[in-house]
């Protein structure tokens, strides 16, 4: 009688505890009406259990309701499935928001499909990656130590949007005050080397105005450096230069997201 007893109190603590997790999912608000965080963990739970299939759909009703991890795990899941047309538009979703990360999986997936246009549509992705999450203006402020007028300050703009070879050119000015009367204002053209998404080594040439007192003449110069970029947000900046008005000079400088900058110009109003 007790063994019995046991028996019947095991077995409705297993059914009470299968009805509960199926009521996690499946219930009002679960993954299958749409809800968007049971989705993504019901999605992680088959995919520890190895049900691939049925996690690669969760995620996608995750995907759905505008979850953009899940989008990312659902287009992983379906490109290692060999899925390459399904895996396409979840990752082209996350790859829109300016994602590196999306776009190197996306070149990843044309580059396996291998149709007409996927393999110029993989280089094409691989080349924009690294310069997807920064920004296409900037404001730097840096410091000159300079041979000819001792420090110096820099002020620049910076204009860099994906059309101009996906960031790699950069078009703006700068204006170089210090060093007693004496002066520059250029206008500055740059080509940037994305060796990774951090790394930015680049030239710039400057061409422009400098004036010393009551003197003014034509200035021109250029400069070779490199930005540790933080996504969005800016970029560290180093860099040795020459120019008529500086002499030789090394300068360090922190650059901004130029929304940014309107940002806290306008809190301190």
């Amino acid at each position: 009688m007790t063994v019995r007893l046991l028996v019947v109190v095991l077995l409705g603590v297993s059914a009470c505890a299968t009805t509960s997790q199926s009521d996690a999912y499946t219930g009002p608000g679960s993954c299958e009406q749409g809800a968007e965080l049971p989705c993504a963990e019901w999605g992680a739970k088959l995919l520890r259990e190895g049900d691939r299939p049925r996690a690669i759909e969760a995620y996608g009703k995750s995907c759905e309701t505008g979850n953009l991890s899940s989008c990312m795990t659902e287009g992983r899941l379906r490109k290692e499935a060999g899925d390459y047309s399904g895996a396409e538009k979840p990752l082209r979703k996350v790859y829109e928001t300016d994602d590196p990360q999306a776009a190197e999986v996306l070149a990843e997936v044309y580059e396996a499909r291998g149709g007409v246009g996927d393999r110029q549509a993989a280089e094409d992705l691989r080349h924009a990656a690294p310069a997807l999450n920064k920004p296409a203006t900037e404001v730097m402020y840096a410091f000159r130590a300079t041979t000819e007028h001792g420090a110096r300050g820099e002020l620049s703009f910076n204009l860099q949007p994906m059309a101009f070879l996906d960031r790699r050119l950069g078009f703006g000015a700068n204006v170089v005050l210090g060093g007693g009367r004496s002066a520059e204002f250029n206008g500055t053209f740059a080509y940037q080397h994305y060796v990774s998404d951090w790394l930015v080594p680049y030239g710039k040439m400057m061409l422009g105005k400098m004036q010393d007192g009551d003197y003014h003449a034509m200035n021109m110069g250029g400069e070779v450096g490199a930005k540790l970029c933080l996504e969005d947000i800016g970029h560290l900046n180093m860099a040795l230069g020459v120019s008529r008005g500086s002499g030789g000079y090394f300068s360090i400088g922190i650059g901004i997201n130029g929304i940014i900058a309107l940002a806290i110009l306008a809190g301190m109003r």
